[in-house]
C-alpha cells in the first residue's frame, strides 16, 4: 500500500503523466495518464472511506453539467474530462489524508530539482525552464508550493536549504508573479515568527548568485527586468508586459452578455478550443468558470477558497503553512485556466481543505515555525 501510495504522489507532484506524453509520446503519455486514474481508483477501493468533499463535488457537478449543456464541441472530450475529474477529487481525498506535509515536501523538492537540472543541462532558446512541469508558470507554482511546505522542516538548516532550492528554481521559470507571491508568502510568515525574516535573505542570497552567473541561457528580456529590479532602473515596460487585467478585458463583454450560464465548455481557454474568437485564453479561473458556467459555479468556487483561507487563519499559530498555501491557491487562480486538469493544484487544494476543517485544538503539526 505504501509503494502504491508513493507512485501516485509521485505521479501526481511531478506530473509524470503530462511529461511522458511532451517528451516520449501520446503513447506513453496516455496510458500512464490512464494508469494514475486506475492506480487512484483502487488505493481508494483498498482504504476506509472517509467524508468526501461535498462541497468540491457539487460545484463539479454544477460546472460539467451547465458548460456541457451549451458545449458545441466533441462530446467525447467532455466526457471524458468530466469522468476523469471526478475520479480525481473522489480518489484522491484518502490519499490526501493519509499524506503528510513532510512526504509532500520531499516530492516538491524532486521536482524543484527537475527545474534546476532543466536549466543546466537542457538550454533551449526560449530561455524558461519548467523540469517535469513543461509549462513554466506551473513550475513556478510548485516552488511556491514547496516554500510554503519547507516551513513544516524542523531543523533550521535544511529549512532553509529547501527553502534556496526552490527559490533558485521558482526564478528559473522566470515567472513574473513567483517573486511578488514569495515575499507576499515571506512577509506574512514573519508574522507567525520574526525569525521567519531569514526566509528573505535566503531569496535575496538566492537573486544575487543568479544575477552573478553568467553562463545561464535565460531569456534576455525577463531576466533583463529582474535584474532591474534589485537596481536604480527598473524596466517598467518588460515588467508589465502584456499584463493579465489586459487579457481579462478581453473577455468582459463576453462574460457580461452570459452571466447567468456561460458560453459552454472550454469557450474561455484559447487556441483549439476557442469558440469566441479570442485565442489567448482567459488566465483566470474564476472568470473562466463564470464565463463558461455561469455565476453558480463561480459563487461555489469563491466560497470554497475563501472557507479554505478563512480556516486557515484559526490555524495560523500552530500551522502558519496552512495560510501561505492558501495564499498561493487564490493568486495563482488568478494567472491560471487549467484548474480541472491540473491535478498538483487539486490536490494540494483537497489536502489543505481536508486540513483546514480540523479544529487547531485537535490538530497534530508536524512542527511550528
Amino acid at each position: 500500500m505504501k509503494i502504491l501510495k508513493y507512485i501516485l504522489l509521485v505521479f501526481i507532484i511531478c506530473g509524470i503523466p503530462g511529461f511522458a506524453l511532451f517528451y516520449i509520446g501520446p503513447t506513453y503519455g496516455g496510458l500512464l495518464s490512464k494508469l494514475l486514474n486506475v492506480l487512484l481508483v483502487i488505493y481508494f477501493l483498498m482504504n476506509k472511506k472517509s467524508k468526501p468533499a461535498i462541497v468540491i463535488i457539487i460545484f463539479g457537478f454544477i460546472y460539467y453539467s451547465i458548460s456541457g449543456f451549451f458545449f458545441t464541441g466533441d462530446m467525447d472530450i467532455w466526457y471524458t474530462e468530466a469522468i476523469k475529474y471526478f475520479i480525481f477529487i473522489i480518489c484522491s481525498l484518502e490519499l490526501a489524508i493519509k499524506t503528510n506535509s513532510k512526504q509532500i515536501q520531499i516530492i516538491l523538492l524532486v521536482g524543484a530539482i527537475s527545474i534546476l537540472i532543466h536549466t543546466l543541462f537542457f538550454p533551449n532558446s526560449f530561455g524558461r525552464y519548467s523540469g517535469f512541469y513543461l509549462n513554466p508558470n506551473s513550475a513556478a507554482v510548485v516552488c511556491l508550493i514547496g516554500f510554503a511546505y519547507s516551513y513544516c522542516i524542523k531543523s533550521i538548516t535544511y529549512r532553509l536549504l529547501a527553502q534556496f532550492m526552490y527559490t533558485v528554481a521558482g526564478i528559473m521559470t522566470l515567472s513574473r508573479s513567483f517573486v511578488l507571491v514569495l515575499l507576499l508568502v515571506i512577509l506574512v510568515s514573519v508574522l507567525s515568527n520574526r525569525k521567519n525574516i531569514v526566509g528573505l535573505l535566503t531569496g535575496a542570497v538566492a537573486i544575487i548568485i543568479i544575477l552573478g552567473t553568467t553562463n545561464l541561457h535565460l531569456n534576455t528580456k525577463r531576466f533583463n527586468a529582474l535584474k532591474s529590479i534589485v537596481s536604480d532602473d527598473i524596466d517598467k515596460e518588460a515588467i508589465t508586459e502584456n499584463p493579465r487585467n489586459e487579457t481579462w478585458a478581453l473577455y468582459k463583454d463576453f462574460i457580461l452578455d452570459k452571466p447567468f450560464f456561460g458560453h459552454g465548455f472550454k469557450s474561455m481557454q484559447g487556441r483549439e478550443t476557442d469558440t469566441l474568437g479570442i485565442k489567448t485564453g482567459v488566465h483566470n479561473t474564476y472568470l473562466m468558470v463564470l464565463g463558461e458556467a455561469g455565476i453558480i459555479p463561480f459563487f461555489l468556487l469563491l466560497y470554497i477558497y475563501i472557507y479554505i483561507f478563512a480556516r486557515s487563519i484559526r490555524h495560523f499559530s500552530s500551522n502558519p503553512e496552512y495560510n501561505y498555501l492558501a495564499i498561493i491557491l487564490i493568486t495563482y487562480l488568478l494567472v491560471s485556466h487549467n484548474y480541472f486538469d491540473n491535478y498538483i493544484i487539486l490536490f494540494v487544494s483537497i489536502w489543505l481543505y481536508q486540513k483546514v476543517k480540523e479544529d487547531p485544538e485537535i490538530t497534530n503539526p508536524i512542527t511550528q515555525t
